[in-house]
């Protein structure tokens, strides 16, 4: 909010100093009679300023992903060129502003020239208003309370205009130094956020892919998503975990452009001499910044990097990403991709970590270990669907005793489910096998809870998933088998014909996932993953009713997927416990929170049918489940050695 008053202030009070000192020359003059074309010309400026503004924001809005970071780039930049020249500007003619207006007023009014006040006021109002808008769409698309920055932009011009009316009657005098000095120091901080937001938008737009190490780790003194963090992004850009590239940009803006400001009046700014002063002091400082992040803490991230990937209709890019060994978070965005919404890291068949259900424009995360090698990239549906992953450097320590406690308890947890997932199926199976419809339709969501809950872990397993639990249009016609297809022909052709050949498949396929996890290779950040890729399949398909979309009994697999999530925090909790006890502390409510949510709809020993479901119950869960994904989201980083 800060940035954006101070903006409009700055701004909108140029804009009133010089529309007011040319009303007021009409008015001595005795040529009201050009007073109201001068303000029809002042209000065109406005009109095209908000839609220059506007179509800026729209543009934004419209493009894909890496589009839109690119045009953001470019506003920012511009943005902070105009502060910049309204900074120098202001120092040298600010205080002269006023007699500077008067005297090209006179020289019109001499020449009897009332269309060049006109023309005055049109083109200030347009001048300022131009440079208001571009930095104001920067500072929303930087801010994270966009609504509050406009209500800052609002009320700093309001001021501005009171001000420039007080000072038209001759009420307020301004001291015009002072107040061109005060807001020029918020104007260096604000460009200079400007300038690394610049940086770190152009990294997204696939422009700058250098200087792009974390230099510093912020987190411990300003907590992510804290008001004290959206006031040190929003106005500083400071991010709380800035890149090298980022904090250099900044620094090397901010300090020799302070320097100018705060500069003592009277006394020559020696422009190249403090411009290298700035510039080693802000190498110096950047050095020292890095060489105090380089150790994480707890059970941080450490040394973890953050490798920025994305799918698009052609594939997987880039085809070739190279990384050094170790703890690595993939940063996956949809570059306006609508036949792809998976990326997939294989080790031959075997999936290590995955993002899916991803639309166009959005961005989700998974973090891994990597130890050296070469793996392959998979989007499936693109047109060139797989790219390799080349991980250099050495192998990686041994993984620590919390990490194995961890793997063990989880992989406890895996063959038990799988084991109740055989025994379950069996006896749906025998219940197909009997003609017994009703008691096939009874068994059929209890049957499903266990794979539900380990569904991370049976989707690593290449095709094993698709022959389980495919839904109708994921695989073709002919090759559909497994849950739903039994599902279908339960509930909707009302029959066991046919039946018997897939539900025996189906009993094989969970002997071979029991078979399978006894020995899955497992690292405690794809155990967290797995976590928050269950509450991603209950927000893509559980919520919305298209998983069971024939016998409407998805809050069954809801809890389940609720379910799988808590025992796979359970299993990393030591771990998360002492690197990060608040994060911790915040999932175990959010647990609680979503339990409460489900409990309306409890029904004997399951629950109620999807359909009894209105718009405003589906909304109350999803937002349950937005609230835990949020907090889950953060445990693979935070459980990475």
């Amino acid at each position: 909010m800060i940035p954006a008053f101070v903006i409009g202030l700055r701004e909108g009070l140029e804009a009133a100093l010089i529309v007011g000192i040319i009303a007021a020359f009409l008015a001595r003059s005795g040529r009201r009679d050009a007073l109201r074309p001068m303000w029809l010309g002042v209000l065109a400026a406005v009109g095209i300023c908000l839609a220059v503004g506007i179509g800026l924001q729209v543009a934004d809005e419209a493009l894909p992903q890496r589009q839109q970071e690119g045009l953001e780039t470019i506003i920012a930049v511009v943005a902070a060129g105009a502060v910049t020249w309204m900074i120098v500007w202001c120092r040298r003619h600010g205080p002269r502003m006023k007699s500077m207006i008067e005297t090209d007023a006179a020289d019109a009014l001499a020449n009897g020239s009332t269309i060049a006040l006109v023309g005055m006021a049109f083109f200030a109002v347009l001048r300022e208003g131009l440079e208001t808008a571009v930095f104001l769409v920067a500072v929303f698309q930087q801010s994270a309370r966009p609504v509050a920055s406009g209500g800052g932009a609002v009320l700093g011009i309001a001021v501005a205009a009171v001000l420039g009316y007080a000072i038209y009657r001759g009420g307020v005098r301004i001291n015009l130094a002072r107040f061109f000095r005060i807001t020029g120091v918020v104007l260096v901080l604000v460009a200079a956020g400007l300038v690394s937001s610049a940086v770190h938008t152009a990294h997204e737009a696939g422009w700058f892919d250098s200087l792009q190490g974390q230099a510093a780790d912020l987190t411990a003194v300003i907590e992510p998503g804290s008001v004290l963090q959206a006031l040190v992004t929003g106005m500083f850009g400071i991010q709380t975990q800035p890149t090298v590239g980022e904090v250099l940009a900044w620094l090397l803006y901010a300090i020799p452009m302070m320097a100018y400001v705060l500069w003592p009046s009277g006394r020559r700014v020696r422009t190249r001499a403090a411009a290298a002063t700035a510039a080693t002091l802000a190498l110096v400082l950047l050095v020292a910044a890095g060489c105090g992040s380089g150790s994480g803490s707890g059970g941080g991230s450490g040394d973890g990097k953050v490798t920025e990937v994305s799918i698009t209709n052609q594939g997987c890019q880039p085809a070739t990403v190279k990384v050094p060994a170790g703890d690595v978070t993939f940063k996956v965005t949809n570059d306006g991709a609508d036949q792809v919404t998976e990326y997939e890291i294989l080790d031959g068949d075997h999936i290590l970590g995955e993002v899916e259900n991803l639309p166009d424009g959005l961005t989700k995360s998974f973090s891994l270990s990597l130890d050296p090698g070469t793996f392959t990239t998979f989007c499936p549906g693109a047109d060139n669907e797989k790219g390799t992953l080349e991980v250099g450097g050495t192998a990686q320590v041994a993984a620590s005793a919390a990490d194995k406690q961890a793997v063990a308890q989880y992989r406890d947890y895996l063959i038990a489910q799988t084991a109740l997932l055989v025994k379950r199926t069996q006896a749906f199976r025998d219940a197909i096998a009997a003609g017994d419809i009703e008691k096939a339709k009874q068994l059929y969501p209890t049957t499903r809870e266990p794979y539900e809950r380990v569904e991370p872990v049976a989707e690593s397993f290449g095709d094993l998933d698709p022959l389980m639990d495919a839904r109708a249009g994921d695989v073709p016609a002919s090759t559909w088998e497994g849950f739903h297809k039994l599902e279908k022909l339960l509930w909707v052709d009302n029959t066991t014909k046919g039946a018997m050949p897939i539900a025996d498949r189906l009993v094989a396929n969970t002997l071979r996932l029991q078979g399978l996890v006894q020995s899955v290779p497992l690292q405690t950040a794809q155990i967290a993953n797995g976590a928050k890729s269950l509450l991603d399949e209950v927000a893509a398909s559980k919520i919305t009713g298209e998983e069971d979309r024939y016998s409407h009994t998805d809050l069954w697999d809801f809890q389940a997927n609720v379910d799988g999530a808590k025992a796979a925090i359970v299993a990393v909790t030591p771990i998360l416990a002492k690197g990060d006890p608040e994060l911790l502390s915040e999932i175990r409510q959010r647990f609680t929170e979503v339990d409460q949510s489900l409990d309306p709809y409890r029904e004997g020993s399951g629950y109620v049918l999807y359909t009894k479901l209105n718009d405003t119950d589906t909304k109350k869960l999803s937002e349950s489940i937005d609230a835990l994904a949020q907090p889950i989201s953060e445990v693979a980083p935070a459980v990475l050695r």
